[in-house]
């Protein structure tokens, strides 16, 4: 019995010493957990800093997939990258206002309580410079303006036309033209390169103001500076010079002549345009006809559409062209039939010998524009066949594809629908299609790229056009920061502060909270 006691004492024994053991060692990983966490705190104190910098800079520097990455990841470092971020958006030195819009989202995905009164800041900023002259105090629209592709494409034939003007007087003048063809060149176009060059030129002992000695240099022994005087003049809009330019543009040598043109055009005076019509219609010279029929354009004389109209059958395509784009810029709806005339005039009828200059892509293209800048059943009739014709150029059914877009009618949005939706259909007119119905700023249309956001092949596409649809996309961009998949919803985000308005505030709080 008594060995029995013994055995039993002796496991008590064992048992009571096993447990002791066991409290010490557990308390010695305690303590060295507790010691690595601490430590471990301390590093990625360090490290923490050093990875908001290196977010912040992909931030700025990153494609669009690198930026929205890291803007989740500075959202996930909370408060130190709210600080960071603020700290920036405050100064407003990022290098744009896209870069300044990713930061608000990677502010409002780190739940920062300060994220409402900067996003709001930010966003009242946005809504007051997007309000434009031509909206009236009530809200309502001024008349239906010319299309920004038709407005586009003349910019486009501008800055041709003066590309060709440096190229035919470096030419005629080598080196003594730098100045010159370095203005005429510019993407923006001002009068300062222009007075300087006819200033180093002309103005030396010359008296009087700046547009004085301008306009004595209009009759400069030198055709260069006579050019050069007259770009400056076009550009400072200068009315006394109105005489002096049409005087040159009825006994001058073609390059100053040329330059004359552009600087009526610019100034826009209804005096100039019966001289323009003339050079428009008589003029050996292919370009003066050309920059005549945009300088016609520019000043909008509805007497000078007969005139536009003929020059639709002129010798040279690029005459044509800008003369179909002119008649699309004026809206006058005499100008439909004639221009449907040039799209169908390469097509074999009976009677009638196949026009081969309208074969030109850019010919065709313009008179698309036109069309849709002009409008109407006929008009849309037409652009419809032309989305439509398998046999017409890629760039052309693309033009048709926004031009219906322009006269967003049920029947154009129907079409620009259904070409969207067949899959058959190419990938290019496709998206054209969908950008296209970006242009009718319906809520309706606005739901309709809402639900494209997530499409890898016309995502993008999406994405701009409701930006340039604003206020109407706004309410189905709210509803759709409900959505569970996250990168969807940071892209609807993004987009509702690009737009700008404020009632987006709430709604994005309370989608990143």
């Amino acid at each position: 019995m008594s060995q029995v006691k013994l055995k039993i004492s002796l496991l008590f024994a064992l048992i009571v010493l096993s447990t002791f053991i066991s409290l010490v060692l557990s308390g010695d990983n305690f303590m060295e957990r507790n010691e690595n966490a601490t430590n471990t705190t301390a590093v990625a104190g360090v490290s923490s800093e050093n990875m908001i910098i290196n977010f912040m800079n992909k931030l700025e520097t990153g494609d669009r997939e690198t930026r929205f990455n890291a803007a989740t990841e500075l959202g996930k470092l909370r408060e130190p990258a709210a600080d960071s971020l603020i700290e920036k958006i405050e100064a407003g030195n990022s290098s744009s206002g896209e870069i300044k819009s990713y930061m608000l989202l990677a502010l409002l995905e780190t739940g920062d309580e300060r994220a409402e009164n900067i996003l709001s800041g930010s966003l009242g900023e946005k809504e007051a410079s997007s309000k434009t002259p031509d909206e009236s105090i009530d809200g309502r629209q001024r008349p239906k303006e010319v299309s920004e592709d038709i407005l586009q494409t003349i910019e486009a034939k501008d800055k041709a036309m003066r590309e060709s003007l440096a190229k035919s007087l470096n030419s005629e003048y080598q080196d003594d033209t730098d100045i010159l063809e370095e203005a005429l060149n510019a993407e923006e176009q001002n009068s300062t390169l222009y007075t300087s060059f006819v200033l180093s030129k002309f103005g030396s002992g010359e008296t009087g103001n700046e547009n004085e000695i301008l306009l004595k240099a209009l009759k400069s022994e030198n055709g260069n500076v006579r050019v050069a005087a007259a770009m400056a003049l076009g550009e400072k809009k200068e009315i006394a010079a109105i005489d002096s330019l049409i005087a040159i543009l009825l006994r001058d040598y073609p390059l100053t002549k040329y330059s004359a043109v552009m600087a009526l055009g610019e100034i826009g005076d209804e005096r100039a345009v019966d001289t323009l019509m003339t050079e428009m219609k008589n003029n050996e010279k292919d370009y003066i006809r050309s920059s005549a029929a945009v300088a016609l354009g520019k000043i909008g004389s509805e007497k000078a559409v007969p005139y536009l109209i003929e020059r639709l059958r002129d010798t040279k395509a690029t005459v044509r062209s800008n003369a179909a784009l002119t008649l699309g810029r004026m809206g006058d709806e005499s100008a439909v039939e004639p221009l449907i005339d040039v799209l169908e005039s390469v097509k074999e009828a009976e009677g009638r010998r196949k026009d081969t200059v309208n074969t030109n892509a850019d010919i065709r293209k313009s008179v698309v524009l036109a069309l849709g800048g002009i409008g109407g059943s006929e008009a849309t009739e037409a652009l419809i066949g032309v989305l439509n014709d398998n046999e017409e150029t890629l760039e052309v059914r693309v033009a048709a594809a926004s031009a219906l877009g322009n006269i967003g009618s049920p029947k154009a949005v129907n079409t620009l629908r259904t070409a969207f939706d067949n899959q058959k259909m190419d990938k290019g007119i496709r998206n054209g299609a969908l950008l296209a119905l970006g242009k009718t700023k319906s809520q309706e249309t606005a739901e309709f790229f809402v639900e494209k956001l997530g499409d890898k092949d016309f995502g993008v596409s999406a994405r701009e056009a409701l930006i340039d649809m604003g206020e109407p996309a706004v309410d189905p961009l709210i509803e759709n920061l409900k959505t569970e998949d996250q990168k969807v919803k940071d892209e609807t985000a993004l987009i509702l502060i690009e737009i700008g308005d404020q009632k987006a505030v709430k709604p994005l709080i309370l989608a990143y909270q």
